[in-house]
């Protein structure tokens, strides 16, 4: 898995290894896709009904003019830089006997094929947290399909140009801790040298936002078990189950349909000690299935009260103008087909460990694990 080779962008499929099973998506993740091409939609109608407002709009996102890098001026908040997070030891090389995939060719955007990675940042600001989700949208516009690839959080990679033991290598660490120890430059670097992908455009949310669209949507009803309802705080107090705050007030202890407001849906998708990282990302794409839902039967004037206040909190290295061109490619989008989520890693294509008191996700085969994801990707 350790690499540090410089390798050149290949525009050929690769064709190795066995091809990755495609599936149908379900019913619940075409709304998903559905309500969130339906946004992108509306912008376009503000855009073109409304105007100058609509434009407005766009003009809130912000543009990455350092393409990945921190800004001169910035300092991390307190205990939220590079230094927060955990160095990962172990006791011998968990690729040692791995397959390589050094000798993989690096794909990238094709004539056909456009990735761009969506990050979801947990954090106060857009630079100082790990990168909470990961996740590649793959769109091709001459088989009209639409892809999604999650890159789980906890999956076990090497940090380019990382070496605090000073051996010589690359060190180890989780995925979402590259956005913190380099943002969306590091990040690229990472997807590149350990899945052989070269990404180079992205749009980052800071989860800040999600309270904050639940609120304006008038908050979301959703099921929960009775394990997820003890996570929650009671309506009305902040203390969070995270803190180990003895304060904390659980909503209840038993399964059921709830109301939540936004403050307890942002700490609904951030549940993951109840069961694991697969978990946590069926939670946030179960709430965001929901919320994407009610903006699509909202009006047009909260939608655009929202996106007053959610457009700030984006961040992205395209100018304006592709932004632009991709909303107004919005509705073409609806007919296109939606290919199911794909996460890496597969399931059983990996070994849990406890490093240092968290999760990691080592793969068993580093090699089949990214062919896989190539072939999904590009077949």
């Amino acid at each position: 898995m350790k690499s540090t080779k410089k390798t050149t962008s290949a525009t050929k499929r690769n064709t190795r290894g066995k091809p990755a099973k495609r599936r149908r998506y379900s019913k619940s993740v075409r709304r998903v896709v559905a309500a969130s091409v339906t946004l992108l939609s509306i912008l376009a109608v503000c855009c073109i009904a409304v105007g100058g407002y609509g434009w407005y709009l766009l003009n809130k996102i912000n543009i990455d003019d350092d393409n990945g890098s921190l800004p001169s001026d910035f300092s991390y908040p307190e205990g939220e830089g590079p230094e927060s997070i955990p160095d990962i030891s172990f006791d011998s090389d968990p690729y040692e006997n791995a397959t390589t995939v050094a000798d993989i060719p690096v794909m990238g955007d094709t004539e056909d094929v456009t990735n761009i990675l969506l990050i979801g940042i947990d954090g106060r600001t857009n630079y100082s947290a790990r990168s909470d989700s990961n996740m590649i949208v793959s769109i091709n516009k001459k088989k009209k399909t639409i892809k999604f690839v999650s890159l789980l959080r906890d999956t076990c990679v090497t940090i380019p140009g990382r070496d605090k033991d000073g051996d010589g290598k690359d060190d180890y660490n989780k995925l979402n801790a590259a956005y913190a120890f380099g943002q969306e430059k590091l990040l690229f670097k990472t997807i590149e040298q350990n899945f052989r992908l070269k990404i180079d455009k992205y749009v980052g949310v800071n989860f800040v936002v999600f309270p904050i669209a639940v609120d304006k949507l008038g908050g979301i009803d959703i099921e929960l078990t009775a394990k997820e309802a003890t996570q929650i705080p009671k309506a009305g107090t902040t203390v969070t189950v995270e803190t180990g705050d003895p304060n904390f007030v659980p909503m209840d202890n038993r399964a059921g349909t709830y109301h939540l407001n936004g403050f307890q849906t942002l700490q609904y998708v951030r549940i993951r000690h109840i069961d694991s990282d697969f978990g946590r990302v069926q939670r946030q794409q179960k709430a965001m299935n929901i919320l994407l839902d009610k903006a699509r039967r909202a009006d047009i004037f909260t939608l655009m009260g929202m996106l007053d206040e959610l457009l700030p909190q984006v961040k992205t290295n395209m100018g304006r103008g592709e932004v632009l061109n991709y909303v107004m490619d919005a509705g073409a989008y609806l007919s296109y087909d939606i290919m199911t989520t794909y996460h890496v890693p597969q399931d059983g294509a990996f070994l849990n460990k406890t490093i240092n008191g968290g999760a990691m996700l080592v793969l068993k085969d580093p090699k089949q694990s990214v062919t896989d994801l190539h072939t999904y990707l590009y077949a």
